[in-house]
């Protein structure tokens, strides 16, 4: 496969990585190969992403991506580092849905830290402390500079109030940092009060939700519009479909499931239309050939039956068990048999449904899941849905009632970007339950990594005397120069990295002389952005363990894992 940056003419790097031979001949090959990977994703990190384009060679085919996933997902990462690195990537992603641009980004810098540390002639026991003391000294960093959440709503609330253009009421708001719930100075009637304390809940949440929005204002407004839905965020009960064609702006939130309507569905909507529906759960797929998980074919069998008739006696029998418990919607976690499809006449029939929707439904329905249609009866059937078609998007909605199901219904009118927006929406849900769920936040903008350099520089002042835990300390702190140059590169404030190394140390200086942090830095990164204290913190980790790994594992290659027992100490189990 090939990546070729979009937008910027022919410029490509080849990734089946094909290190040179100048590279390939020097030690280390894995924190090597870790900083070349690293390198390629550079412009992911910041809210300001450049797209690239990931090319198949042998298939011709082509894709659009815009984080380290999507990228390293595509690419073929035969060796192990790659896949190291996809798997690190893929925890991150899995638990918090984002955080991967600051992993990779970091694995890279920090590869070239433990590069430079080798050849200055460092030993690995020595890399490791030193750098696992830098990473400790940072996430202090995070402890003592986090902020909670109650008091950047109450910030955003009275930048609001001072702004013209933006008016949260006509009273005079008291803003309590240890409670969410705005107070008017005012008497209100006890309805009036309840209607401000609703309408204080609402902006608390938009607050927040702006503050790690990360620039992504439309996915994060289809979140809140969740959040109205659900009376509380809870993204297990949230689900996205993606639909081609519609522009942007026609993105929206609908209460239910909803799922893209084919063009034989859209009858069946019709009839059902205005109907409350019995409905039935599949968890895994409808077909004849389905067997469940664990299910072992009784050896010493031959089937002697035609293999059509089999299916279609299967089908006759799946029908009449459909017809007989007068079921209207079937949802099946896995493929639906095209033959039963086309002849199941008056029932909507959808699959690929997640598991959490059939969860859902399930306790909302009292419908059992079965794993097979045929062990359906009257006491796995569920009642009370209903069923209503979206002309607009050609989607159809499948709602039951007592349920906070939500589906943010994703469209664009270029069908490439639908994957990035809907991989946008979901990090803006995650950042935000994980903002609530934290209670705290870190000063984004690269504030709380210029706080880490600062720190950094203070523990070698004073903390330590060891020359080799200095020279480690101080590659540290310039990695996270390097994290915080390319940040403002991306964003457009500064020219060149050059620029932005000068500007960092210049404001450095007015903070070291005892201007506040956010007044030092104002002008070159910009406040009221904010980033997830846990999801940074894990990113980190990550991100350093996956280096001492690789640098374990190449230290074990190069000395045959064991010669000398001195040599054997120094080395590093995670």
């Amino acid at each position: 496969m090939c990546i070729s940056k979009h937008g910027h003419g022919c410029k490509q790097y080849s990734f089946a990585l094909k290190m040179s031979g100048s590279v390939a001949q020097r030690r280390h090959i894995g924190l090597q190969q870790l900083e070349a990977i690293s390198a390629s994703t550079h412009t992911f990190l910041g809210p300001n992403k450049h797209l690239k384009f990931i090319r198949d060679e042998d298939a011709g085919d082509s894709v659009l991506v815009s984080s380290c996933p999507r990228l390293l997902q595509r690419l073929e990462l035969d060796g192990s580092v790659g896949q190291l690195l996809h798997e690190t990537v893929q925890a991150q992603q899995k638990l918090f849905r984002s955080g991967t641009g600051a992993l990779v980004f970091l694995a890279g810098v920090w590869s070239r830290v433990a590069l430079e540390c080798l050849h200055r002639g460092i030993s690995v026991l020595d890399i490791k402390t030193a750098m696992s003391k830098a990473l400790e000294v940072s996430l202090q960093v995070c402890e003592q500079s986090a902020v909670s959440v109650r008091e950047v709503s109450c910030k955003s609330l009275k930048e609001r109030k001072r702004s013209p253009a933006l008016k949260v009421r006509d009273a005079e708001v008291q803003c309590n940092p240890h409670n969410l719930i705005i107070k008017h100075s005012r008497h209100f009637s006890s309805h009036d009060a309840q209607t401000e304390n609703t309408e204080s809940a609402v902006n608390d949440m938009t607050s927040i939700a702006e503050a790690v929005s990360h620039g992504c204002k439309t996915s994060m407004h289809l979140v809140l519009k969740a959040c109205e839905l659900q009376s509380k965020l809870d993204i297990r009960k949230l689900v996205t479909c993606s639909i081609p064609g519609p522009s942007e702006e026609r993105s929206c939130v609908l209460h239910g499931y909803v799922t893209p309507l084919s063009v034989q569905q859209a009858s069946v909507v019709q009839s059902l239309q205005g109907q409350r529906l019995n409905i039935a759960l599949v968890s895994g797929d409808l077909s004849e050939r389905y067997r469940h998980v664990g299910f072992n074919t009784p050896a010493n069998i031959t089937r002697i039956t035609d293999c059509v008739s089999l299916e279609e006696h299967w089908i006759e029998k799946a029908l009449k068990i459909l017809h007989e418990f007068g079921v209207g919607v079937v949802l099946a976690h896995g493929v639906v048999d095209v033959k039963l499809r086309d002849r199941c006449s008056g029932v909507l029939v959808i699959e690929g449904v997640k598991s959490s929707v059939l969860k859902d439904f399930s306790t909302c329905t009292g419908a059992v899941p079965v794993s097979y249609i045929t062990q359906l009866d009257e006491r796995c059937v569920g009642r009370g849905v209903t069923v209503s078609r979206c002309e607009e998007h050609e989607c159809v909605g499948i709602v039951m009632a007592d349920t906070s199901l939500v589906t943010a219904v994703i469209t664009s009118s270029v069908p490439a970007k639908l994957q990035i927006l809907e991989d946008q929406f979901w990090s803006c849900a995650h950042r935000l339950h994980q903002a609530l769920r934290d209670g705290k936040l870190l000063h984004g903008s690269g504030i709380t990594e210029i706080l880490c350099i600062h720190k950094l520089h203070q523990y070698r002042r004073t903390e330590t005397e060891n020359p080799r835990e200095n020279l480690v300390l101080e590659l540290m702190a310039e990695a996270w120069m390097d994290y915080v140059s390319t940040l403002m590169l991306n964003s457009g404030s500064v020219a060149s990295k050059a620029e932005a190394w000068t500007a960092i140390a210049h404001q450095m200086r007015r903070y070291e002389d005892g201007e506040p942090v956010l007044g030092a830095f104002r002008d070159i990164l910009g406040v009221g952005v904010y980033d997830n204290m846990t999801v940074k913190s894990e990113a980190w980790r990550r991100a350093l363990d996956l280096v001492l790994l690789v640098l374990q594992s190449d230290t074990e290659i190069i000395t045959g894992g064991g010669e000398g027992q001195d040599l054997y100490h120094e080395l590093m189990y995670l």
